[in-house]
């Protein structure tokens, strides 16, 4: 991986996509159920109190730059004690990524393919997986970088096809219970968008170049995806109401079928929609290629293997396929279990080593 060297916007690019990644179906909804009519409020708040989990990534991305995280914790806290950490974060991972690979099947299956089984679905997308996992982390940006240029064109073109849909009053009264179920669902903003930046952590700091700006896209990156989805559950709130918006399972591609193309687009909402599908394929990329590594640095592989991405994705493709029994349940841990999961694994484990990072260069 340190001979594929990325630039500060892919890097920032990646940033984007990771934040916006658990949008669809995952995020909005707890928006929507957690923070109420004042839903809206929950990604300004998230990104605020994300600030914190942000200054320690970037504190841990600027700490021994030529290592990866995993390195940087075999550094910290020796052989032994690091291997069961990265093997925690391994399996907090593993997860994570079968219940984005649930989602996104979820999304495909109920929204474009209702008479297709999810299996045909995941195994279309495991192929695609399985290509990405085998390449370099560079080959994963590049991919990012044009998606990237593409979902911009897109989310403008829907804000602006939904400008004339907007109603303020529907997002009346203001704070009509006070500030805590915004503040709850800022801390699930925070879960679901801003603590899996941390994967990033696999790509050392000396592998990005002209990395003495980097900081300044990352914040860059940060802000503009988090005004993002603020701008999508505003349009969510302000175009449904509260009470409608509870009833849709995916209120923001309900949302599309608003903009108005005089008949010449069939279903010209799923043609938007690509952008989520876009989000969640260089998340869950991104997420295998950490599985990747972190199992060759447990089991010390040096040498690139395709049959150990098989085998990951492999296992992923079951497991995601029954993770949940249905829909409700899975709804429902994501929307009150999983934020909690997601804070005492990619929070505490991750302000462990910034707090033994931090002694280290005292010592």
């Amino acid at each position: 991986m340190k001979n594929n060297k990325i630039t500060c916007l892919e890097y920032g690019i990646l940033i984007y996509f990771i934040i916006r990644s658990m949008s669809l179906g995952i995020s909005i909804d707890s928006y929507i159920h957690i923070g109420g009519v004042d839903g809206y409020l929950s990604p300004l708040i998230g990104m605020i109190i994300g600030l914190i989990p942000l200054y320690i990534f970037i504190k841990l991305l600027n700490f021994q730059p030529d290592l990866n995280i995993f390195e940087k914790i075999d550094y910290l806290f020796g052989k032994k004690i690091g291997k069961i950490l990265t093997i925690i974060i391994l399996i907090t991972i593993t997860f994570l990524v079968n219940v984005i690979f649930w989602n996104l099947l979820n999304f495909i299956s109920s929204q474009y393919l209702y008479r297709t089984s999810s299996l045909y679905v995941a195994l279309i997308f495991g192929i695609c997986f399985i290509y990405t996992c085998t390449k370099k982390i560079n080959i994963l940006t590049r991919t990012a970088n044009i998606l990237f240029y593409i979902s911009i064109i897109i989310f403008f073109t829907c804000v602006i096809g939904l400008a004339d849909n907007s109603k303020l009053s529907n997002l009346q009264p203001f704070l009509e219970y006070g500030i805590k179920n915004p503040l709850l669902s800022g801390l699930a903003h925070v879960a679901y968008s801003i603590l899996p930046l941390y994967l990033l952590l696999l790509i050392p700091k000396n592998q990005i170049k002209n990395n003495s700006n980097l900081n300044k896209y990352i914040f860059i990156f940060y802000l503009s995806a988090n005004i993002g989805k603020f701008v999508v559950i505003f349009y969510v709130l302000s175009v449904f109401g509260i009470d409608l918006a509870t009833i849709y399972e995916f209120p923001d591609f309900v949302l599309l079928r608003r903009i108005v193309t005089t008949g010449f687009f069939h279903r010209f909402e799923s043609i938007l929609a690509t952008q989520w599908i876009f989000d969640l394929f260089i998340m869950i990329s991104l997420c295998f290629i950490f599985i990747k590594q972190a199992f060759k640095h447990v089991v010390k592989i040096k040498n690139e293997n395709i049959f150990i991405s098989i085998f990951i994705i492999i296992i992923c493709f079951i497991s995601s396929n029954h993770i949940f029994k249905n829909n409700t349940i899975g709804d429902n841990f994501m929307l009150y279990k999983f934020p909690f999961i997601m804070f005492i694994m990619l929070f505490i484990l991750p302000l462990l080593v910034f707090i033994k990072s931090f002694s280290k260069k005292n010592t």
